[in-house]
């Protein structure tokens, strides 16, 4: 993203340096280093903020060192977004945005209706995260090709979120995708909220089964790890989240359960439910598409060897080509393994694969 696209934003200021807030300011300061990024968080958090050298200085008076900020980003804990709403009420004028990273949007939207907000708030949710908690596990790479949704309402400034906050989304790479706030938390509900207590209960259920005569964690390796890893999560965070949007998971869980007490009265005969989750599950984008630039992905095989990674970076790098994705699909000791590369668009995969394929490595668009 060139400077230019941005040269309007002159300093953000970030409430909560996590592993989110932390994470933004990198991308922020890797990508547009003339911005000024503030931070706000307890004085050891800053501290280490300054000594890692991702922010620019500390906001010191809450809120109104915030005045002069082009966009506030708070990073918080969803049981402090409200509030810190209410202390910004009145504090920062409508040529300021004021977004959040929280995980549901409905409630901070009826609040900043209800105490008719001074600033533009437009919600967003990155949809992205980390298995580490804390500053320390902050990663500039982190919201590279992250769906970052935006929830503004039809009355907000459009003008300056065109301006201002997408050109900056875009200069860290995210892929911005706009929702009503409604609309998010019923999703969430069914695609993440409900994930993360159905991943609980199956850990639970594996967990008081286990003992000496009947070793169930022990044979719980390989799929069942990854499809319960989420179960590992904090309830700090997620309690915040659930109560948020209590309604739309009470929902999604009755329909769960409905289901589950289908498959019970069909254990004769499961086709029916297998082939609709078959279905279904083809449908599952393999490229986001709409408001999201699609990716093209490659299947890249490789030997166990040291260095792969480099190898296949510096060889793509050379010819132009940016590695916007990367995943080890699988991988055997001594054997070698595959690897998922995305790239921004067909073109690049393609010319990704020649380059590979010269040298020495079996190449594929993924189907």
């Amino acid at each position: 993203m060139p400077k230019e696209e941005t040269s309007s934003i002159n300093t953000i200021v970030i409430s909560g340096l996590g592993v989110m807030g932390a994470s933004l300011a990198m991308a922020v300061r890797q990508n547009c280093p003339h911005i000024r990024i503030m931070g706000y968080d307890s004085a050891e958090v800053l501290a280490e903020a300054e000594r890692m050298d991702i922010i620019d200085g500390k906001i010191r008076d809450w809120p109104r060192d915030c005045t002069h900020a082009d966009i506030i980003f708070l990073a918080t804990p969803l049981h402090i977004l409200g509030q810190h709403l209410h202390d910004l009420n009145g504090v920062v004028s409508e040529e300021t945005i004021v977004t959040d990273l929280g995980s549901t949007k409905q409630e901070l939207s009826e609040l900043v209706e209800q105490i008719d907000f001074s600033g533009q708030y437009i919600g967003g949710h990155p949809m992205t995260g980390a298995e580490k908690s804390g500053i320390k596990a902050a990663n500039p790479l982190l919201y590279e090709n992250a769906v970052y949704v935006l929830t503004p309402d039809a009355h907000e400034n459009s003008v300056l979120m065109q301006s201002k906050l997408i050109p900056l989304l875009n200069a860290i790479k995210a892929r911005v995708l706009f929702l009503k706030p409604d609309v998010h938390d019923t999703i969430l509900a069914s695609v993440s909220h409900l994930p993360q207590l159905a991943a609980i209960a199956l850990v639970n259920l594996a967990g008081v089964q286990d003992s000496p005569d009947l070793p169930v964690l022990d044979l719980a390796a390989g799929g069942f790890r990854d499809l319960t890893r989420i179960a590992s999560s904090s309830i700090d965070i997620w309690q915040d989240i659930i109560s948020s949007n209590k309604e739309n998971v009470r929902e999604a869980l009755i329909r769960f359960i409905g289901l589950l007490q289908t498959e019970l009265n069909m254990l004769d005969n499961l086709k029916e439910p297998f082939e609709s989750a078959n279905e279904y599950r083809s449908k599952l984008p393999k490229q986001n598409k709409g408001f999201l630039s699609p990716l093209s992905d490659i299947l890249v095989y490789v030997n166990d060897e040291m260095g792969v990674v480099a190898k296949i970076a510096n060889a793509l790098s050379g010819r132009g080509i940016d590695i916007r994705d990367i995943e080890l699909l699988k991988i055997r000791e001594k054997e070698g393994g595959v690897f998922r590369l995305s790239l921004a668009d067909e073109a690049e995969a393609v010319q990704a694969i020649e380059v590979l394929n010269k040298i020495g490595y079996k190449a594929f668009v993924r189907e």
